[in-house]
This record gives structure tokens, C-alpha cells and sequence, in this order.
């Protein structure tokens, strides 16, 4: 099984420590406990946001505090808009309602399953434009302080840029409303993702240079996201290189990747949506997906170990937006060889190669299904087509294309 190695930003040594954020929501977890919490000037000191060894920057409690608020988010909305659309679906008899409720579009502001995903997502954009403020209010003159909070402002805007994205990824006031919640003030889908770029653009300048070329390559990812294809075009080339992502990783505690505990052969909620077995049919498609027989007849999948990394994007997502480019005419070069750049990857032998030549989206929206399974890119695809997969009914015809705000919160 081929997978990227090289984890860019991520850390095995991350870890917590719980403080009082200024700007949550209603649904923002309580952070305060009475043998973890901090004082406002414990807070605002520069060893909080991180330390420097051997010349390199160290995350500080705040910043891994931001890093795993990201994690727990994002493996909470990648996994559910996965059973959202056509990659899971829940078994003939779960124990949780969970992926149930998701499947058959029960995606109301008064499901109360849904409360935690909107609290989590809310605790990870709070924590991290709390950092940014802590990190703005401290005027450093040692040159590794300074070191350091440049370095910390880098990962909270990062971060807050990717909370925003989720956001307005994955929710949506109503389907006529498309907005969310921050702080109490509604924010048009259009916002929030303004707000994504405005993070990342005011990011760059703080970054190394792999930090900038993971930048660029979220802009180019929220481009194709927003259908701002000159925006995704005026980043890509500076995008990842070869075994590049942006991901999270797993080896705190008993957290564990949320696809592998979603979906491994020893779980009963949730499997693999027989309609996309069906789709694997060559050698590099079977490699990128294997699925085996669960004892109840169920699909699961054997992509990841327990440990892995959450991907979010990767070099190969950059060659497939390439690849879109191209077909669009936006930017000069070959979707074939592009597509089959990613191929290649799980099948060396080049038998699963295209044979003919790419010239149009509908073919490169079912390479992209199978290639960039399992992070997220799915249900965007389906509803920035309008198109209705191998749902039944069609995704066109759901009643719910976001998880609903919670209720509680538009009162």
C-alpha cells in the first residue's frame, strides 16, 4: 500500500494543555477543569506559544492545544460527509445512529447527534484565533522570542484558515441560508471562506518554505471548493511536492485515525458503500481502496493502520486540481499525464494508466472519487456539479447538501 510519508507541520510529540478561550460559542467545549486551567498571565507568555531547540521552532501548549482541536474536527467532518455521499454507508444493524441519521439525510437543526461535530468545529476556530491574539499582544526583543511568535502566528493562522474552511465546507444555517454561526453573528458561506483566504494570504509572509507551499496549495484547494478556479489557478504552481500533505497525525493517548475506527473489519456501524466497491476496478483503483469481507457481509476497509496520519491534502489532490485546470483551460499542460501521475503511484507497472486521452470533468469527477477517497472531497464534488452519485435517491434530491447549524444556536 502506498502512502505519503513525509507529515508536513505534524508532530509526535504533541500535547495539551486546557485553557479558558475568550471567543467561544455556545457549543464551544468547556475547556476549564480544576487541575488544568491557566491564569490570563500564565496565558500570555511566550513560552505557552512555543520554544525554540536547536535553532527550530517547538509548538508550546497553546499551539498543539489548536493542532489537536484541528485533529478531533476534521476527523469528525471528513468521516461524516463521507456517510453524507456515496463512501459509507451504515451496517444492516449499527449500535450508534450515528452514520444512520447521516445516510438517510437527517441532517435537521434538531438532531441532536450532530451537536458534538458543530462543538468541535467551534472549539478549533476559537482556540486558534485565540493564539493569534495572544500571539499579537506580546512584543518580543530576544531574537528566538521573536522566533517564536512569528512561528506561532504562522500555525494559528493555518489553523484558523482551515476552521473557517470546515465550517463552511460542512454546515449551513439552511439550504436557502448559507451561512454559520461565530461568536454569535451569522456568517454568509462567502465570509467564511473569505475568511480562510484572508488567514492564509496574511500567513505567508510568516512562513518558511515549505510552510508557504503547503499555503498555496489550501488556497488552491479552496478555489476548487468555491469554484474560484482563477484563485486555484494563481497558487497551484506553488503548490506541494512529491510526498508533501497537510494531515494530522494520531500517537497521542488512545486517538486513533477516524477512518480506520470507522470503517476497520471489527467495527458494525459503519462499512464501505458497496457502489463504490464497485467502481474498483483496476489494479491501482483496488490498491488506493481495499476492502475486505466483514463477517456480516459488509465492506471494510483496510487502507489505514490505527496510527495513521489523517490526511487532508496532498501532493496528488495538486496534480488532480492540475488536471481540472487544464480541462478548464486555465493553465497550460496535459490532464492524461497529470492523472496518471497519481495512477502511478499505486500501480508502478502502468497498466492502470488512462488509455485515451482526458478531456472532460465528468470522467475526472470519477477518478477524483476513488483517488481522493477518504478526506472529505466527495460531498464538494457532488454539490459543486450539482450531480447525485450513486445515491439513491440522488444527492440532487436530498433534503440536506450541509449538516445543519444546531438549533440552539440560530435562536
Amino acid at each position: 500500500m502506498l502512502k505519503n510519508t513525509k507529515s508536513l507541520l505534524s508532530t509526535a510529540a504533541m500535547f495539551v494543555l486546557a485553557f479558558s478561550l475568550s471567543s467561544c460559542d455556545k457549543w464551544v467545549n468547556d475547556s476549564k477543569l480544576p487541575n488544568n486551567t491557566v491564569d490570563e498571565s500564565q496565558l500570555n507568555n511566550i513560552q505557552m506559544l512555543g520554544r525554540i531547540e536547536k535553532g527550530n521552532y517547538v509548538y508550546g501548549p497553546v499551539i498543539a492545544g489548536v493542532w489537536r482541536a484541528g485533529a478531533s474536527s476534521a476527523s469528525d467532518l471528513l468521516v461524516a460527509s463521507g456517510a453524507i455521499v456515496d463512501e459509507i454507508v451504515p451496517t444492516a444493524v449499527p449500535n450508534s445512529p450515528f452514520y444512520k441519521e447521516l445516510d438517510e439525510d437527517k441532517l435537521a437543526p434538531d438532531n441532536t447527534s450532530l451537536f458534538g461535530v458543530w462543538s468541535n468545529v467551534q472549539n478549533y476556530r476559537a482556540r486558534a484565533e485565540d493564539a493569534i491574539k495572544i500571539a499579537e499582544q506580546l512584543n518580543p526583543a530576544d531574537a528566538d522570542q521573536i522566533k517564536i511568535k512569528q512561528s506561532a502566528t504562522f500555525n494559528a493562522k493555518l489553523h484558523a484558515g482551515y476552521a473557517w474552511m470546515l465550517m463552511a465546507d460542512y454546515f449551513s444555517v439552511s439550504e436557502t441560508n448559507q451561512a454559520v454561526y461565530a461568536d454569535h453573528q451569522l456568517v454568509k458561506h462567502a465570509d467564511a471562506y473569505a475568511k480562510a483566504q484572508r488567514y492564509w494570504e496574511e500567513a505567508l509572509p510568516l512562513a518558511n518554505d515549505q510552510e508557504k507551499r503547503l499555503l498555496h496549495s489550501l488556497l488552491a484547494k479552496l478555489g476548487i471548493h468555491t469554484s474560484n478556479f482563477p484563485l486555484a489557478a494563481s497558487h497551484i504552481n506553488s503548490s506541494f511536492k512529491p510526498t508533501e500533505n497537510f494531515s494530522f497525525l494520531n500517537t497521542v493517548g488512545t486517538t486513533s485515525n477516524a477512518f480506520f475506527t470507522a470503517l476497520n473489519v471489527n467495527v458494525r456501524d459503519a462499512a464501505v458503500d458497496p457502489t463504490l466497491v464497485a467502481q474498483l476496478k483496476t489494479v491501482a483503483e483496488q490498491t488506493r481502496i481495499p476492502v475486505v469481507k466483514a463477517a456480516k457481509g459488509h465492506w471494510s476497509l483496510t487502507y489505514y493502520k490505527e496510527r495513521d496520519p489523517l490526511m487532508v491534502t496532498d501532493e496528488e489532490e495538486m496534480q488532480l486540481i492540475r488536471a481540472e485546470l487544464v480541462i478548464r483551460g486555465l493553465i497550460p499542460g496535459d490532464a492524461t499525464a497529470l492523472v496518471n501521475s497519481v495512477i502511478q503511484k499505486y500501480d508502478a507497472t502502468g497498466n492502470s494508466n488512462l488509455k485515451t486521452a482526458l478531456s472532460d470533468l465528468t470522467t475526472l469527477t470519477a477518478i477524483r472519487r476513488v483517488f481522493l477517497s477518504w478526506r472529505g472531497t466527495r460531498l464538494i464534488d457532488l454539490r459543486r456539479f450539482n450531480i447525485d452519485g450513486d445515491l439513491n435517491p440522488g444527492f440532487t434530491n436530498r433534503k440536506w447538501h450541509w449538516i445543519s447549524v444546531p438549533e440552539i444556536e440560530t435562536r
